[in-house]
Order: C-alpha cells, then structure tokens, then sequence
C-alpha cells in the first residue's frame, strides 16, 4: 500500500537509502497513505483483495471492485505528519526534467507566453565535474541546450543570492537588537534557506520556528523576480519558470501554498543536475553535450551592471550567510580582522567563529546534516545553546554535496568551488526601490519574506479514515 513509486523514483535515485546517512531520518508507517474506498453509510467495513500485479480489489459488495490508488502529490507530503526524508521518496509528478521537456514543447498549447530557466551555481559545478568539461564551456552549452530545446531566457541566480543575503543580514540586525533591548526569544536566529531542514521543523520541532529566519530562500526570491518583476504586464500563469538546483527538496519548497500567487507557482518545476544528465543522454546523442552550440546567459536586470557568472560568495558553499553576517557584524564594530571559521572537533560539518570586541559577544555557527542538527536542536532546548546565529543545512558539508548532485563528484566540486573568484554582494538599490519601494515597505515583506507552520503530530496514523 506504500504510495512510492519506485519507476518515478528511479530517476532521481538508484535505491531509497534510509540507513548510515545525515541527511535521512528513517520512514515508518506514518509514510503509508491507503486506497481511498467511497464508503456506504449501510455497510460496517469492507474487505480488501490484493491481486498478483499489486492492485487493490473491494470484495465486500457482490461483484469485485477495483480501487484506484490516492494520488500523493507535494503539498500531502508537507502536510504530513510522519517521517523526514529527502524528497527522493515523494512521488513527483510535476517535478521533473521530463514534464519541463513536455511544457517546453507545448508551449501554446500549456498557454505558457514566457519561459525562464534560472541556474545556481552548485549544480554548475557539478555538471561540469562530470561531464569532464571546463565550467564556463559547460555553463554556455547547457545554456544552449535548453534554449534549444525551448527555454526563451536562460538567466543566472545569482541576483537573488545577492537580495537573500542583504535581507538576511537586515533581518538579523533588527533580530540582535531586540536581543540587547532585553527579548532574549529573538536569538538564535536559524537559516531558513535549507527545505529539509524547515520540513524537519516544522514537522517535529514546531516550537523552533519563530527562531527561523523569514527571509525566502534564492529560489523562491528569483521565483518573485521572474513571475512579479520582470514582465509586470504578463500574467504570473503565462509564464514558466524552471530552476536548476542541487537539492531534490528544493522540488518540496517551490510547491508550498506560500509560494504562489494567482495559482501561479513561483518556481512552476526544479530540475537537478542528475536529471540534466538523463536529459543530456536522451537528447544529445553521442556527443553529449559538447556538440551543443554555446550561448551566453541573458541579462535582463537592466537597472544593475551585469555581474560575471561563475563567481562565488565567500563562507560555505550553501551561499555564505554565516560568513556574509560575521563579516558585516565585524565591519560594523570597526574590527580590522574578521575572525575564522574553525572546525569544531576537526569535523568539518560544524563550524564555529566568534567576536568578542568592544563590548560585543557574537558567536555563529556553520551547522550541516541532520546528526548534528539534532544535537543542536537538544542544546536549544536545553538551554545551553550560545550561538546568536546558525547557517544549517540538511546535507552533510552543505549544498555543494546537495543530495541531487551527481555522485562522486564531491572532492572536486569543493576544489573547483574554492577556485572561484569572490564576488561582492552587487549594488541593488535601484532594483530593490523600483521592484520593492523603501525597504520598510509592506511589499518587502510580501516579496522577500514567507512564514512557517508547525504541523500537528498524529499519534495514530494508521487508524486515520480516508
């Protein structure tokens, strides 16, 4: 009666792993949802048959009759109140590379007038790691690739890191000074970019969640700047938006209610980079993707000088929040050395820096995979936990290992990461003022920020009546 589909679910994962790893907590039972039976008011029950090819049959009444399975789809799964995993073992039916190719060649028939493509830089990296290819040749050949294929724009997402970072550290500024006026519940403040993490929260940890931070994440950002700014005169349904990131979650954040407006998805699909792979193998030929033709990424932001590609925030490979918050914090405070990151107990999945100048006491921490998110989480409630802020991803080490990058690759993605040149955050006044207003309008709360909602727990999900 298990609602996975191990068909769907081959292209996204060779097995469902749910031992040894950080990233999974193990399924149960409350991962089962049943064959919807229409009941009778006149009867008391009904009996099942289950036949050879796995197809459920009520028996009850005097000719058998054959049910048809519960469609799980991604908003049931947030609201389900059973077990975390990564998305690989959600049945995702408007979530693939697949259903991209169908709309991208049904264009007028799907009444889609746009359609936008935004790529991070993880998945990049990653593709370029396997299919043995220089980043930049990489990036202008998948560019080429899905403009062929149908993509009318091909933009870098690096715009919206940028405007999650500033609101970030906004956000945290105002949160520091509750905390010194006396509200001791403002800190710490927990990154909410990570969608394994928050779906772990807000399942099992609900009394967490006015520490997260309410800034969207890149994806949903670049969601509201393609569908809410970049044709203002265009319907949010008439236009297409597909990203291309390293997380098979980021697939569960694009389908929450949040993010929507006018029924209109702010990211209509995530692809990842081993779907890209399939996808190169299906309609590349021999060649692969080197025989593409190669093209430059659009730049449609004309308010902003146009920002080179490939190039990194400093800090962790999840986007650099906790670095981008100890670097300003440091600045503000007149504090020549910004002090490091440093692995605590020489594991590299949790880092700690610390200021303690001039009157201030700051310490922030870089928390990755769900072993140490759960100490982290037993130490807050305790009591004992001494950070102000805390960057935590799902993934162990962060997204450059996202559990959608290509296999094997790890150690090389790092290294080309590392390589990268910095970038500084860019110059969005303009953008943020022509898009948003003052920066203490209430469409920036609309536009930039989202909330959360803890799920209640269900005892006894077996015994739930469908």
């Amino acid at each position: 009666m298990h609602f996975f589909n191990q068909k769907m679910a081959s292209r996204f994962s060779g097995a469902v792993q749910i031992a040894n790893l950080d990233d999974f907590i193990t399924p149960s039972q409350e991962c089962i949802k049943p064959v919807e039976i229409k009941k009778d008011k006149s009867r008391t029950g009904s009996k099942i048959r289950i036949e050879e090819d796995g197809s459920y049959v009520n028996v009850s009444g005097g000719v058998p009759e054959k049910l048809a399975r519960v469609d799980i789809t991604l908003a049931d799964c947030l609201a389900c109140s059973g077990c975390i995993t990564t998305a690989e073992t959600v049945l995702i039916t408007q979530q693939s590379h697949d259903e991209m190719l169908r709309v991208f060649r049904n264009k007028e028939a799907e009444n889609k007038e746009l359609v936008v493509v935004s790529l991070s830089l993880q998945p990049i990296l990653s593709l370029a790691e396997a299919l043995k290819l220089p980043h930049e040749i990489c990036l202008d050949k998948l560019c080429g690739l899905l403009k062929r294929l149908g993509a009318d724009m091909v933009v870098d997402m690096g715009i919206a890191e940028d405007l999650a970072l500033i609101e970030e550290y906004k956000e945290f500024t105002e949160r520091y000074q509750r905390f010194i006026n006396g509200d001791k519940s403002a800190l710490p403040m927990l990154a909410s970019t990570c969608p394994g993490w928050v779906c772990y929260a807000e399942k099992t940890k609900g009394h967490l969640l006015p520490n997260l931070s309410s800034c969207r994440s890149p994806q949903q950002i670049m969601g509201r700047l393609i569908k809410g700014y970049l044709s203002p005169q265009m319907s949010p349904s008439r236009i297409y938006h597909v990203s291309l990131m390293p997380c098979y979650d980021k697939k569960l954040e694009a389908s929450r209610s949040q993010f929507s407006v006018e029924d209109s998805r702010d990211v209509d699909c995530v692809v990842t980079p081993v779907e890209i792979m399939s996808l190169i193998k299906d309609v590349c030929g021999e060649g692969g993707l080197q025989t593409e033709d190669d093209c430059a990424l659009d730049w449609p932001w004309v308010e902003i000088e146009k920002c080179q590609p490939l190039t990194r925030h400093d800090g962790s490979g999840s986007g650099g929040y906790a670095q981008r918050i100890l670097s300003l914090t440091a600045k503000g405070l007149e504090i020549e050395s910004v002090p490091k990151f440093e692995n605590v107990n020489r594991k590299t999945d949790m880092q700690v820096s610390h200021i303690s100048e001039k009157g201030q006491n700051l310490k922030i921490a870089v928390v990755t995979g769900f072993r140490n998110i759960q100490n982290l989480v037993n130490k807050m409630k305790r009591g004992t936990c001494d950070y102000q802020y805390i960057e935590i991803m799902a993934c162990p080490t962060g997204c450059l290992n996202g559990g959608a990058q290509v296999k094997g690759q790890l150690k090389e993605v790092e290294k080309a990461f590392s390589e990268l040149p910095l970038r500084d955050v860019a110059n969005l006044e303009d953008l943020y003022s022509r898009w948003l207003g003052a920066s203490d309008s209430p469409k920036v709360l609309q536009e930039l920020h989202t909330t959360f909602e803890a799920v209640t727990y269900n005892p006894n999900p077996l015994g739930i009546k469908w």
